[in-house]
């Protein structure tokens, strides 16, 4: 059964109605692992209701009884999870909303073609191929074989499914989980990025708290320049993060690989502790000594006036990004495109 109630359109069991009985500590369970399977990021239950306090005013969010049990509408609960992955920057401020049809089908149903038809075809032909690495190509040519409709509007409608699937809190029976990743991490210790030098999902948490840049783990700050750089379209060598001799990044051209275009130190300061003149001059003769063309000190604090007054008087080839700059480094890489979040 598929519902359509206004332009709303879902399947029937993301449709969430009613209440739910659970144990305190088993719901803050529950939103914080269903936070973590669909952000990938693992937050602790103090973290997932500290966050839900921002939001709500929930009497049983300040019980210490976790044993004691509570009756929460579904719809209550699609809310607290939907706001804590809002916060951690895994949805946008429109993913809140309920996914509505309304703008993408309408021209579709003035036209005369029966949407919900066609959807409850689409869904029929999908579960067919469940779990299988299926061309899309395929299902828009079984789906029009059953029904004569343009292809466009079958692309409409699974952009449709697919978004409602991502910011639904609905997790199909028999989800595989490989446990996430714990947000501390990012402040505690060094978090490899597979393809990339950070994962995207610590970049989105960023980019809607760059307030916190500054307290995260030194080598992950790196990593996050590094990774702002090669998505400039630089070719990125990261340092080893110890004994570099005061070069964290060196970016050279796709076509040269030989000299640096652009040496980066980086440091992530507590914004009180400014960065030096002795530091800013040291950098310099890095630079030089590497015959690159430029440099660039990137901090979540200050350069002190000292260093800067020295880098234009001697006329250095350097340049700083400093504390809203880096944070602007982080909204430009959410994967919704720059945040407006800290603004």
């Amino acid at each position: 059964m598929k519902q359509f109630d206004g332009f709303f359109i879902a399947k029937a069991e993301f449709k969430f109605m009613g209440s739910i009985v659970w144990t305190i500590a088993n719901y803050f369970d529950m939103v914080t692992e269903t936070v973590g399977i669909k952000s990938g990021l693992l937050l602790t239950n103090a973290e997932t209701v500290s966050l839900l306090k921002e939001q709500f005013n929930e009497p049983f969010f300040d019980n210490d009884k976790m044993n004691d049990g509570i009756r929460i509408r579904a719809e209550e609960v699609e809310s607290h999870i939907k706001w804590v992955r809002y916060r951690i920057g895994n949805l946008s401020e429109d993913e809140l909303k309920p996914v509505m049809a309304s703008d993408r089908l309408m021209k579709w149903e003035k036209k005369g073609f029966d949407t919900m038809a066609v959807a409850d075809i689409l869904l029929d032909v999908m579960t067919i191929h469940k779990g299988e690495d299926v061309d899309p190509s395929v299902i828009i040519m079984e789906v029009r074989q059953l029904i004569d409709v343009p292809e466009m509007l079958i692309i409409d409608l699974a952009l449709l499914f697919a978004q409602h699937q991502f910011t639904s809190s609905y997790l199909p029976p028999h989800t595989k989980w490989d446990g996430g990743t714990p947000l501390r991490d990012l402040f505690n210790c060094e978090v490899k990025g597979g393809e990339q030098f950070l994962d995207q999902k610590f970049i989105d948490y960023l980019a809607a708290n760059s307030e916190n840049l500054e307290y995260i783990h030194w080598r992950n700050f790196e990593r996050m320049c590094a990774e702002y750089f090669n998505r400039m379209g630089y070719e990125i060598v990261l340092g080893p993060g110890s004994n570099d001799g005061g070069v964290d990044i060196r970016a050279f051209s796709k076509t040269d690989i030989v000299k640096p275009l652009l040496l980066i130190q980086c440091k992530r300061y507590k914004k009180e502790n400014k960065i030096d003149i002795p530091t800013v001059k040291a950098f310099y003769a890095d630079v030089e000594f590497e015959q690159a063309k430029h440099g660039l000190i990137a901090t979540t604090s200050f350069i002190s006036d000292g260093g800067k007054k020295i880098v234009s008087a001697r006329n250095y080839p350097l340049s700083f990004a400093e504390n809203e700059d880096v944070k602007n480094w982080a909204s430009a890489m959410w994967r919704y495109g720059k945040s407006e979040r800290n603004s």
